[in-house]
């Protein structure tokens, strides 16, 4: 009995001991709450994988693959994030995996989020073949030559704006990142949707929306979104998605409103074949789903390759005064102060030559994938190369390709004239790829080359361009595709002699 009491007394004691440092334990909980995510990282990192971090902290998985790159050579077969992976900066490689349309799933998850589950991204070969037959000819020379008009009347229009603000002063500053996002939205929002779209439709909010939830996609990959942000993503991606439908909707109902598109002797555009066309994995109409899926995929591919490009290109025409003033004199030359036709893009080959070199210096889709097995690529040209397993996924770092010295002479050097037509013969097969390669190459490719080239056109055209940055603040960030951290800003001021 007497055990039985000490034992309860002991118990009361140990109780009031835990309930008077209550408080110091909730306070504690309450300044480790706001960085549970950092330090749940940290903990999984140290006894797990480094490399989320790693990526993180190196400002990217390019920045990454580079640091991998400077350590392992052009093969890089360890610390990567993903199991049964390489990355490798070989062209011998990329024609060795050219026919391969296949990319491993889990590289591309991140887009579930903005296109679902089962997205273009992660079409097998044989579904994206198949899918693209039915597709391309809404990405043909036939539509760009029927929307040719809209699609520069976007560019006049901000142009004008432009020229609006210098009638009271000699010179503006332009946000050109931001404005040439916009511009390219707007138009390749025409290519896919033609006219239909609401008049009040606000882009630059669908922008913001898209530009917020495309930044909360590449931290949430890496695990550095807490709740704030996670809410803030949330928030973006729903605006995105309700805007989304409100001008896949409008279009739709727009056509059900018209005679049916199949009689109409107008060329067809992508929407037009989405709602017209049969789902080559069902056989049936695409659901309102896949519609959805694929307007956003177009989208993006459209969206930010012309968006980023148009700048950088501009950019690198304030830091090459004898390549601007060249570019100026054949544009003078040949439009003689009219407008470019779609046929004067094509005769512009300077023009050409500069918006391929500033792609390649400047270029904005960063690393392609493929997912290959041991038996289908064996280049014998590479030595000690050997896949690790069946289903090894390849990674090809663009950048490091357009950056290396042994395909491209002084690499860092803004030189359009590597892509003249007595020079381009001298650059190595595969070396060159900023819309990717073989069969998974950006469908959007030629649109992308006609939006730059006309828009770098009329700019030049119209004013003479200085950097209204310091150097040092220009800066590449990349999420997903490589952004200007800071904007391009870029002083404009009128040519003289130039035609309105």
């Amino acid at each position: 009995m007497l055990h039985q009491d000490s034992f309860s007394n002991l118990n009361i004691k140990m109780l009031n001991y835990i309930l008077d440092y209550i408080p110091y334990i909730i306070l504690v909980l309450c300044l480790i709450y706001p960085f549970r995510i950092i330090i749940y990282n940290k903990f999984q990192a140290f006894f797990t994988n480094k490399n989320d971090i790693d990526i993180a902290s190196a400002g990217g998985f390019i920045p990454f693959l580079r640091m991998l790159h400077a350590k392992q050579g052009n093969m890089v077969t360890s610390n990567l994030p993903y199991e049964n992976t390489i990355s490798v900066v070989n062209s011998e490689i990329i024609k060795a995996t050219l026919h391969i349309g296949d990319r491993p799933i889990e590289i591309f998850k991140f887009a579930e989020a903005l296109l679902g589950e089962d997205n273009f991204q992660v079409y097998n070969a044989e579904r994206a073949l198949k899918l693209r037959k039915v597709l391309g000819p809404a990405l043909g020379q036939e539509v760009f030559a029927t929307k040719y008009d809209k699609m520069r009347n976007v560019g006049i229009h901000l142009i004008q704006r432009w020229e609006e603000n210098l009638n009271s002063q000699n010179s503006v500053i332009i946000k050109m990142q931001e404005q040439c996002l916009e511009f390219a939205l707007r138009v390749i929002s025409k290519v896919l949707l033609s006219d239909e779209i609401p008049q009040d439709f606000d882009f630059k909010k669908f922008k913001q929306s898209y530009d917020a939830m495309l930044g909360g996609l590449f931290d949430k990959q890496f695990g550095l979104l807490d709740d704030i942000h996670e809410n803030d993503f949330q928030q973006s991606l729903d605006s995105y998605h309700i805007m989304l439908n409100e001008l896949t909707n409008n279009r739709k109902n727009r056509n059900m409103e018209t005679e049916n598109i199949e009689k109409s002797t107008r060329v067809k555009d992508f929407f037009d074949i989405l709602i017209t066309e049969n789902d080559p994995d069902t056989g049936y109409p695409f659901s309102d789903e896949k519609i959805r899926s694929l307007m956003s995929e177009y989208l993006t591919a459209g969206y930010h390759t012309t968006g980023v490009a148009i700048p950088f290109t501009l950019f690198a025409l304030t830091q090459n005064p004898d390549v601007k003033t060249r570019l100026q004199n054949e544009i003078d030359d040949v439009l003689k102060g009219r407008l470019p036709t779609l046929e004067d893009l094509s005769q512009l080959d300077y023009l050409t030559q500069v918006v391929k070199e500033s792609l390649r210096l400047y270029t904005p889709g960063t690393f392609c994938a493929r997912l290959v097995k041991t038996d289908s690529v064996r280049p014998k040209t590479v030595e000690n190369f050997q896949l690790k397993a069946d289903n090894t996924t390849i990674l090809y770092c663009i950048p490091l390709y357009h950056e290396n010295p042994s395909y491209f002479v002084n690499p860092k050097k803004f030189d359009p004239s590597r892509f003249s037509r007595e020079n381009i013969k001298n650059i190595k097969p595969n070396t060159y790829c900023p819309f990717g390669f073989g069969a998974r190459i950006c469908p959007g490719e030629r649109l992308a080359m006609i939006d730059i080239k006309m828009m770098v056109c009329m700019i030049v055209q119209k004013f003479d361009l200085e950097l209204a940055m310091e150097m040092k603040d220009v800066q590449m960030e990349e999420k997903f595709a490589v952004m200007a951290k800071n904007d391009i800003l870029i002083k404009l001021t009128s040519r003289n002699g130039i035609k309105g």
